[in-house]
């Protein structure tokens, strides 16, 4: 007897012929399997390139540079490159990453190196870590381009000194009467000037610099401060690299620190030193309020704002102070000779002093607790050595840069009689024509032999100094 079938079963059996695919499809299934090999090769190669990166040791420095210069294009490129720079890389300055970036830290492929015979002439710090100097390195005849005979360089330091690598500098010679540059100053790693007597600007962390037009007139000072840019634009005849000599007018000039729109400040134009006989005069900053130091001995002061209108500091019977001592004419490089003032803890400090004899000067510190209304001798500073620039401190201390070393006083002008001591490890042969405190514990001094390749750095309030080779 056969077994009963079901008519499933029966229709299982039957051979069925499948439905024909809609037109294009297996063009379709072509393209898709032609993009998924290539996502995966591309995957693949990225895997590589990770492990390549992996395998660089990444320097904290993070600019390309060069020997003079701003970027060019390479022919037939559209990526700026920078001159004599082994690498087109170009991240920040201060070391943070891209919006784009994975990573706070930066990984160019190759940090650049410093230019040879790098002779510094200034220095600028945003932070205890991230600085800048300026000065000239290389052998004329033999940078550029654009000029083989503009050798001036940058290099900066992400670690405090300890290291330096070459960065972008303006296209701009050595100071010769009323061009070049000699200075440098940074407001935060981004916007930076140089300057004496020439003025350059750069906002894209020295990348770049654009000349500002000073209409005749020589930068003879910049300070920056809470995203304001002051700076003293003098009518001067010096020639050579005396740029600030022979300087018998001054105006104070601001600019918002991103904008390069520098105008006059009101009340602190066409100042004049006695008779009009060449002078110079010093711009401070605090975190407040400004000071300049006129060519007449007078203090002019204002809030450091752009625009903004700046006084002569009265006494409380409303006449302008009259200081102890006027700046008199003005060394190579600009800075005051005679009088130097410097922002010191809560108050001011003044400096007076002679025209020197041999290697031996007399000195006097003046010190101001409400804002140069009322002053008070503060002692005197030691007599060796002639003073070439003066820093104060947060804490309070100052310190005096001489022809001989730096003097440190052990205590706070106003706080008694001053005591100092001679720092330790300040070895430049002619001594020092800057010192600066980034903090009250570090500082940095630069030489005045402009042959040397090196700065001094203090990490303990300027007893000690030890030299950063700029190389």
């Amino acid at each position: 007897m056969d077994e009963p079938r079901d008519d499933i079963d029966t229709w299982l059996e039957e051979r069925v012929t499948p439905l024909p695919p809609r037109p294009g499809t297996f063009d379709q299934v072509r393209k898709r399997a032609r993009r998924r090999k290539l996502r995966q090769a591309a995957i693949a190669a990225a895997g590589v390139a990770v492990v390549a990166a992996g395998a660089i040791a990444v320097p904290r420095v993070v600019l390309s540079g060069h020997v003079g210069g701003t970027p060019v294009a390479q022919s037939g490129s559209t990526t700026p490159v920078h001159r004599n720079s082994p690498s087109p890389a170009r991240p920040s300055l201060s070391g943070t990453a891209g919006p784009d970036s994975a990573s706070a830290t930066p990984t160019p492929a190759l940090a650049p190196s410093v230019p040879p015979n790098f002779a510094a002439s200034s220095v600028t710090f945003v932070s205890t870590s991230t600085g800048w100097v300026i000065g000239q390195a290389g052998t004329p005849g033999h940078c550029g381009p654009p000029d083989p005979n503009i050798c001036t360089s940058m290099a900066v330091t992400n670690d405090g000194g300890h290291t330096w690598h070459g960065v972008p500098a303006p296209v701009t010679g050595a100071p010769d009467g009323a061009t070049g540059v000699s200075q440098v100053r940074s407001l935060d790693g981004a916007s930076g000037w140089a300057f004496g007597p020439q003025l350059y600007a750069t906002h894209d962390s020295g990348h770049t610099w654009t000349r500002i037009p000073t209409h005749g007139m020589r930068v003879t000072g910049l300070e920056t401060v809470n995203g304001v840019a002051f700076a003293i634009w003098a009518r001067c005849a010096g020639t050579g690299a005396d740029f600030a000599a022979g300087c018998t007018s001054f105006s104070l000039y601001s600019s918002p620190a991103g904008q390069d729109s520098w105008i006059p400040v009101a009340g602190a134009t066409g100042l004049s030193g006695p008779s009009g006989a060449p002078a110079s005069a010093q711009l401070v900053l605090t975190g407040g309020r400004g000071y300049l130091l006129a060519p007449d001995g007078k203090l002019i002061s204002g809030p450091v704002t752009s625009p903004a209108r700046w006084r002569p500091v009265t006494t409380s019977q409303g006449t302008p102070v009259a200081l102890a001592c006027a700046p008199g004419a003005a060394e190579t490089g600009g800075h005051p000779l005679q009088a130097m003032l410097a922002s010191t803890g809560p108050g001011l400090a003044l400096l007076c002093a002679s025209q020197g004899s041999g290697d031996r000067q007399a000195k006097t510190l003046y010190y101001s607790a409400d804002g140069g209304r009322t002053w008070n001798p503060a002692g005197p500073a030691p007599a060796r050595g002639i003073a070439m620039s003066l820093s104060g401190t947060p804490d309070g201390p100052v310190l005096v840069a001489t022809s001989e070393g730096i003097d440190v006083s052990a205590n706070a002008p106003g706080s008694g009689t001053l005591s100092w001591h001679r720092s330790h490890g300040v070895t430049a042969t002619g001594g020092y024509s800057y010192v600066g405190m980034t903090t009250s514990a570090q500082g940095v001094a630069v030489p005045a032999n402009v042959g040397l390749d090196a700065v001094w750095f203090t990490y303990d309030g300027g007893a000690h100094w030890q030299e950063s080779p700029v190389r």
